[in-house]
C-alpha cells in the first residue's frame, strides 16, 4: 500500500508549524539551505532535499509530525545529531525530524541505569555518568549522538568489557510508530521492535525517542600505552599481536591507526613506508593502576618501535578528544569490514592505502574482543574491525576519493565476515547493506518493515523499499 497523496499547500504547512514547538523549514522558504546543510556533520552534504525539516522539542512534536506526514504522503526520516558519514537520513521530498533537542539525560545511580533522549551526545552522557561513578560504552568522539550510534550497533569505548556491542546494553526504549502512537518496547513489550532497534540501522519502521541503558562501574584507573612503528612493518606487527589477542583481557582496548607520518619522523621512515606510520594504542580500563599495568603487560614488548609512551594515566574525556584528532579535513567518506583473517586484510590495506588520493586518509584496525552475542538485529561477528576514512577538503576531489575507497573495499570483501552499518559506504554500495547483518536478521528486518509500516511512512533508504 502506498502513502496518501493529499495535496500539501503552504497554508497547511503554516498551520502545522504553529502546532509544533520547534522550527519548521520548508523547501521553498528562505533560509532552508543553511538549515539543511546544518543537519549534516560531514562537510559534504548529499544532493537530497527534504520537503520539510522539523525541529522536534518533544515526543508530542514527533508524533504530530508522523500524523501530518501520513496525511500528506511524506516519507518521515529522523536525525539525531547528524554525525553520519553518508547523511543517510536526508530524504528527497520527505519530512526530516531533527531530534537533537531531545537530549535530556537522567541517571539512576543505585540501579546503574541511565535514560537518555535520542539526541543526547556521547560526551554529555559520559560526563553525567562519571559524576555518579558510572560509565557506558559511548562513541569515541564526544559529539557522536547516541541515537544513530545505538541503532547501528555501536562500537563504543571499552565495549568488549561493557556488554559487547553498545546496543546490547539497551534495556528498553520509547518510540513513535507509523500510526503516530507512542510505544514502550522491551524484551517483554513489543519484542519484535525491541529486537529490531538493537542494531537495525537506518530505515526502521519507527522513530526511537528515548533509550533506557545498562551502565557499568567507572574504572578506578584508565592507563594507556602507545607505540609508533614504520608502516612497512605492519605485517610483522600484526603477526605479533595475533599471538596474544586470543588471551587478552576484555578490559583492554587495542587499536592500530595507519597515519601520515609527522614531519619530525619522516627521516625515520623509508621509501617503502610511503610517508605513513603505524600508531598502536592499548588502553586498560582497570580497578586501579596496578591492575591496569598487569593487563598491559600481556602485550608483546614491541622491540622495533620508533617511539614508545607507556603507563600514561588518561580519562574517558581524553580518549574522546583523541578520536577527534584523527579527522582533520572537511569532507569524508568511510567503509569497513569485520574479519577473522587479519593477515589477509592487512595485505590488502598495504596495497591500497599508499595509493590514497588524499594523504590525510587513514585506516584503523581494532581488536573486537570475544563477547557473547545475544539475539539482536546486530548480528555480524569478526575478531577485528578494519575501517578506512577517506578525507579531503575540495569538492572537486569527491569523485576520485569515492572511486579509490570503493575499489579498496571491493577487494576487502573477499576476507570479510561482515560489516558495521554505521561506517559502511551507504552512498557507494547501498545495495550491499545486507552484508551488515546475518542473512536471517536482514530477512527479518525486511519482514518487520512490511508488518509495522506497510504504507512506507518511514523513509527506507534501501532499494525496492516501500517508500
Amino acid at each position: 500500500m502506498s502513502r496518501s497523496q493529499n495535496i500539501l499547500t503552504d497554508t497547511q504547512i503554516e498551520s502545522f508549524s504553529r502546532a509544533i514547538s520547534g522550527r519548521v523549514s520548508s523547501r521553498v522558504s528562505a533560509g532552508y539551505e543553511p538549515v539543511r546543510c546544518g543537519m549534516v556533520w560531514n562537510g559534504r552534504p548529499p544532493e537530497r532535499y527534504p520537503r520539510l525539516i522539523v525541529e522536534a522539542h518533544s515526543v508530542d512534536d514527533v508524533a504530530l509530525s508522523v500524523h501530518f506526514a501520513r496525511r500528506y504522503g511524506l516519507a518521515v526520516s529522523a536525525r539525531g545529531t547528524g554525525h553520519s558519514y553518508s547523511a543517510v537520513f536526508l530524504c528527497n521530498g520527505g519530512l526530516l525530524l531533527d531530534l537533537s533537542h531531545l537530549n535530556d539525560i537522567i541517571v539512576d545511580g543505585p540501579a546503574r541505569q541511565v535514560s537518555v533522549g535520542a539526541g543526547a551526545r556521547s560526551g554529555q552522557i559520559s560526563a553525567m555518568l562519571a559524576q555518579e561513578g558510572l560509565a557506558f560504552p559511548v562513541g569515541h568522539d564526544a559529539d557522536v549522538g547516541i541515537g544513530g550510534f545505538l541503532l547501528g550497533g555501536g562500537l563504543g569505548i571499552n565495549c568488549a568489557a561493557w556488554g559487547g556491542i553498545s546496543t546490547f546494553n539497551i534495556l528498553a526504549a520509547e518510540l513513535v510508530n507509523a500510526e503516530g502512537k507512542q510505544l514502550y518496547v522491551s524484551p517483554r513489550e513489543n519484542p519484535d521492535l525491541f529486537w529490531a532497534l538493537r542494531g537495525g540501522g537506518p530505515g526502521l519502521p519507527f522513530i526511537v525517542t528515548r533509550f533506557h541503558l545498562r551502565c557499568y562501574e567507572h574504572p578506578g584507573a584508565i592507563v594507556s600505552n602507545s607505540w609508533l612503528f614504520r608502516f612497512s612493518g605492519l605485517p610483522h606487527l600484526v603477526q605479533e599481536l595475533e599471538t596474544v589477542t586470543s588471551f587478552l583481557d576484555q578490559r583492554l582496548q587495542v587499536m592500530i591507526a595507519l597515519l601520515p607520518a609527522p614531519p619530525e619522523l619522516t627521516e625515520e621512515c623509508s621509501k617503502e613506508d610511503g610517508g605513513r606510520l603505524i600508531a598502536l594504542s592499548a588502553i586498560a580500563f582497570a580497578d586501579d593502576s596496578e591492575d591496569a599495568c598487569t593487563i598491559l603487560a600481556s602485550l608483546p614488548a614491541f622491540a622495533n618501535a620508533l617511539v614508545r609512551v607507556e603507563n600514561q594515566m588518561t580519562t574517558l574525556a581524553e580518549i574522546q578528544q583523541r578520536g577527534k584528532t584523527l579527522l582533520v579535513s572537511q569532507r569524508f567518506r568511510t567503509d569497513n569490514i569485520l574479519c577473522d583473517d587479519l593477515s589477509s586484510a592487512v595485505d590488502i590495506v598495504m596495497q591500497h592505502l599508499p595509493t590514497a588520493p588524499s594523504p590525510a586518509s587513514l585506516s584503523l584496525i581494532v581488536w573486537s574482543g570475544q563477547s557473547k552475542q545475544p539475539d539482536t538485529a546486530y548480528s555480524v561477528t569478526g575478531r577485528y574491525f578494519v575501517s578506512t576514512y577517506a578525507q579531503w577538503d575540495l569538492a572537486e576531489d569527491d569523485w576520485v576519493n569515492a572511486v579509490w575507497l570503493k575499489g579498496f573495499y571491493d577487494d576487502m570483501a573477499a576476507v570479510a565476515t561482515g560489516a558495521y552499518i554505521n561506517e559502511f559506504d551507504l552512498e557507494g554500495r547501498l545495495d550491499e547493506a545486507y552484508r551488515c547483518y546475518s542473512p536471517e536478521a536482514f530477512e527479518r528486518l525486511q519482514g518487520l518493515r512490511q508488518v509495522y509500516d506497510p504504507r512506507g511512512i518511514f523513509y527506507n533508504p534501501y532499494p525496492n523499499s516501500p517508500s
